[in-house]
């Protein structure tokens, strides 16, 4: 029987057998290669402070008290959570109306990390000469595309990138690519700042060796950037975000905070700057991009792949490192306790 990386308890993932379904009419049986996951969502989602005794209710978007038996079920051997996002492999079987896909394709798409991966049709997308490790890159970079686009990064800007997660370095990347004129990352790990500096950044900063927000404010004449990106899902980091930013100016709020909030003070910056915020879509779920329908979720991944290809989306080193099946269980040890030997994990099969 074919295996899975699994998350079986909060902080508990496992190696488990698990048998494939029979395939419907459009979809593909793919043998996978490489496939890559979430850090920072899925490491949240293991104590899931933001459900805890809550209902999200879908219709009023609105989280109300839980109806007693109702909580949002966790994690276990029976009912276990995915771990992956992406993956590349080799197409085995297809449905029987199938049209776009032959057995022996090279494809790569939304999978999980498993041997074997049952996709749609339409959410897979061909190889070709693509670096399979960028190809892994396309699920973090779909966040990072709406970072960008939704808080209306410009040619010229300056913009700020708090913390560099995959999901941030991508979006440093990417603001290069929209014309920003100076970019400036801010992480706590050394290795993600280092990678910064060689990709993108023009300033890289630690936030423990001072007010980072200061001297991005002498380092813009004292504006302040026009965009704050903030990746990391920390209060701090938000706060920094909000603190660089110049007056009228944007703060992207990307980050999947947990609990409540003790380190904002809203009545400072925030409040005599006048700030505008954005959540990214992306970010959550059961919504359309601001732009909807000119921009869906089928143009954006088209586009992020289109610009993979052309070379002007590019992410050299920053899937590291890549382990078998059987050492995933440690790099998620290795994400919460020694981050630092972590940017974006991949399991090779």
């Amino acid at each position: 029987m074919p295996r899975r990386l699994a998350i079986t308890g909060p902080h508990v993932l496992e190696v488990l057998q698990y048998e494939d379904p029979p395939l419907e009419a459009h979809q593909v049986l793919v043998k996978t290669e490489l496939a890559s996951g979430k850090h920072g969502t899925t490491t949240a989602m293991f104590d899931d402070a933001n459900f805890r005794g809550q209902h999200f209710d879908e219709h009023m978007r609105l989280f109300v008290e839980a109806r007693p038996g109702a909580e949002r079920p966790r994690p276990s051997r029976d009912a276990p959570w995915r771990t992956g996002t992406t993956g590349v492999g080799v197409v085995t079987d297809i449905g029987p109306e199938v049209t776009h896909w032959k057995v022996g394709d090279r494809v790569f798409g939304l999978m999980d990390v498993r041997e074997t991966n049952v996709c749609q049709e339409n959410r897979l997308w061909e190889l070709g000469h693509l670096d399979p490790t960028l190809a892994l890159c396309m699920e973090p970079a779909y966040v990072s595309f709406h970072c960008l686009r939704e808080s209306n990064v410009r040619f010229g800007d300056s913009v700020a990138i708090i913390g560099l997660g995959a999901i941030g370095l991508l979006a440093l990347r990417m603001a290069r690519q929209a014309g920003a004129e100076r970019t400036f990352a801010v992480d706590l790990l050394a290795n993600r700042r280092e990678w910064a500096a060689k990709h993108g950044a023009d300033e890289v900063f630690d936030p423990r060796d001072g007010d980072v927000a200061l001297v991005i404010h002498e380092l813009t004449e004292g504006r302040g950037v026009d965009v704050a990106i903030e990746t990391a899902g920390a209060y701090a980091a938000l706060h920094t975000a909000i603190r660089c930013t110049r007056l009228c100016g944007t703060v992207c709020s990307a980050g999947f905070y947990q609990g409540e909030a003790n380190t904002l003070w809203l009545g400072r910056e925030w409040h005599h700057n006048r700030l505008n915020i954005v959540v990214p879509h992306g970010c959550g779920w059961g919504h359309v991009p601001r732009d909807y329908p000119g921009w869906d979720e089928k143009r954006a991944y088209d586009t992020i792949v289109s610009m993979m290809r052309q070379g002007r989306l590019s992410a050299p080193g920053l899937i590291q490192p890549v382990v078998s099946l059987e050492e995933g269980p440690e790099v998620f040890r290795l994400i919460e306790e020694e981050p630092d030997k972590v940017i974006k994990f991949a399991v090779r099969f």
